[in-house]
């Protein structure tokens, strides 16, 4: 059963039924709906911000790597940084697929300090780099 067939029922039990564009329309999605998340704001203003610190991978292997985004991402977060650069390289002298890349991806994926993160633009390293957005504590 989806949300359609539980709307459905709900109106039918009420006596009337509207079809979803009818609902939508009488109750638009609050202004929460498609933001990244509700601490960051839409993604545009996400991409706006300002780098406030760089950690540059080069040159480590895949342990070296991930010690050095855990130490960097604690150190961002306690100084309130929001936004960082993550330089890992395009992976050109990797065998195969990027070995730092998803190092990077695999621990921001599972790091509860990390918010909202991409591809930086060209001018910042393409896919040689990723941007982060690191979550604000709770205190």
């Amino acid at each position: 059963m989806d949300f359609n067939d539980i709307l459905d029922a709900w109106e039918k039990k009420r006596g009337r039924s509207r079809s979803m564009n009818e609902l939508i329309s009488r109750y638009p999605p609050d202004k929460e709906a498609g933001r990244q998340d509700a601490m960051e704001g839409p993604r545009q203003d996400i991409e706006s911000m300002e780098v406030q610190a760089v950690l540059d991978l080069h040159g480590m292997n895949s342990r070296e790597a991930e010690q050095a985004l855990e130490r960097f991402i604690y150190q961002a977060r306690s100084r309130a940084v929001r936004k960082v650069l993550i330089v890992h390289g395009k992976g050109n002298h990797s065998q195969g697929e990027p070995v730092l890349q998803g190092v990077v991806r695999r621990y921001l994926e599972k790091c509860p300090y990390t918010g909202a993160f991409a591809s930086a633009k060209r001018k910042h390293g393409g896919r040689g780099a990723t941007w982060v957005v690191i979550r604000a504590s709770m205190r």
